[in-house]
């Protein structure tokens, strides 16, 4: 299954009028065959195709236009009638933003100037120049990369790429992790033993926390305008999505690496349906989980991985915290369990998180065949249990803050995780 990225690169200088009307246009386009395709039940990519071709000529745009925002509208129609069945309310899709996206048989791109020639209409073509770093400029040349589409806005410019994904390798070590809200902890097994890991990452709730603080004066400040509060509440949330992001792809790019180096396989948590608790929990309690960003932490270590070629494992999260991993025991409900995990049948003790990595490395190592090699030696675990190892030992700095890993003396800032 090939893999596909996306490149955002900004423009080097404002987009000339004719393709800004040509933008105007096919957003237009694309919201008339959401409605159509909504009025009459048109659910066939042909159907809608055809519809597509008959109205650009109507907006005088090319055909290939016409086909990509066809597929577009099909997408937003599938995703509203699936949320029709789920029995939601959801809003009708209208696109509000302008945009543009088209397929390689309407633009050339010159990788060395950065300049795209566009076609606009029958006969008409302009170009632009979008500036391509020199990441931009390797990920374009790497081999079997070829671009699939093209999107415009007014700001800036993404394209799509498509290069075959290299074959999973036959992994010689696990890496098990039990996600939670401020660290992933677990264990890695190798043939030459097993030892615990835990990879903390707790400026992600001081991010949020402050960011929840702000927006919570912006609407006491603003409770008279509330345009202005909403302008400015959709400005502090994108800043917390943009800071949030940056500092998981920081995280996950180092935790994959040290994973390639040591020709490992990775295993998660499988997250996607998480029961609902019937036991009332108060608001803070909800509004943090509600903002645990574990979604968007697996789905970069997934397509990072696929991108890698290291093997990923989904595990049932079922009951991994109340679990002994030496004797099978299940204990007491996890509300009572506490932040320490004691076997009321063989005195098994470890710390909750740490033990729920245990269970899924387990898990991992019992259901996969081509981890057969690799066993979980408990009882040298028993002996590290308060002092796990972390894989950014070597690491001097907090991710992209800005501030140094170290004070002058060569210690660790206070409150760091690292040793």
């Amino acid at each position: 299954m090939p893999v596909l990225r996306g490149l955002v690169t900004p423009l080097a200088s404002p987009l000339p009028a004719p393709l800004l009307s040509l933008i105007a246009d096919y957003r237009l386009l694309t919201n008339e065959i959401v409605r159509e395709a909504l009025a009459s039940g048109k659910t066939s990519r042909g159907a809608l195709s055809r519809f597509a071709r008959d109205r650009a000529l109507v907006h005088q745009l090319t055909g290939q236009h016409a086909v990509v925002a066809a597929d577009i509208a099909r997408t937003l129609v599938k995703g509203h009638r699936r949320r029709l069945r789920q029995h939601l309310k959801p809003r009708v899709p209208y696109i509000r933003r302008p945009f543009l996206r088209t397929n390689p048989h309407t633009f050339h791109l010159d990788p060395d100037s950065g300049k795209v020639r566009l076609s606009l209409r029958n006969g008409e073509w302009c170009s632009f120049v979008a500036q391509l770093s020199r990441y931009h400029r390797a990920r374009l040349g790497g081999e079997g990369v070829r671009i699939k589409q093209l999107q415009v806005s007014p700001d800036k410019a993404v394209l799509f790429l498509e290069r075959p994904a290299p074959k999973p390798y036959a992994a010689s070590s696990l890496l098990a992790l039990d996600t939670n809200e401020s660290s992933l902890d677990g264990v890695s097994v190798s043939p030459s033993g097993s030892r615990l890991v835990q990879v903390p990452f707790p400026e992600l709730r001081r991010i949020q926390a402050t960011h929840f603080v702000r927006r919570r004066e912006l609407v006491r400040k603003k409770a008279r305008d509330r345009r202005v509060a909403r302008r400015l509440l959709r400005k502090e949330g994108t800043r917390e999505r943009h800071r949030v992001r940056s500092r998981l792809h920081d995280l996950t790019t180092r935790l994959l690496d040290i994973v390639v180096q040591h020709h490992g396989a990775l295993a998660l948590e499988n997250l996607s349906r998480l029961p609902t608790s019937r036991r009332r929990v108060n608001t803070r309690t909800r509004r943090r989980l509600s903002s645990w960003p574990r979604r968007e932490l697996h789905r970069q270590l997934e397509y990072k991985a696929a991108d890698r070629g290291i093997p990923v494992y989904w595990v049932n999260p079922f009951r991994t915290s109340i679990t002994c991993p030496k004797c099978g025991e299940i204990t007491r409900p996890r509300s009572r369990v506490g932040p320490t995990f004691t076997c009321g049948h063989c005195g098994w003790t470890m710390d909750r998180q740490l033990n729920a990595g245990l269970n899924v490395g387990r898990t991992a190592l019992r259901d996969v065949a081509e981890l057969g090699g690799l066993r979980l030696d408990l009882d040298a675990l028993s002996h590290d249990a308060m002092r796990p190892r972390y894989p950014f030992a070597e690491a001097d700095g907090h991710g992209r803050s800005g501030r140094r890993g170290r004070d002058r003396k060569g210690a660790p800032p206070k409150g760091s995780k690292l040793q």
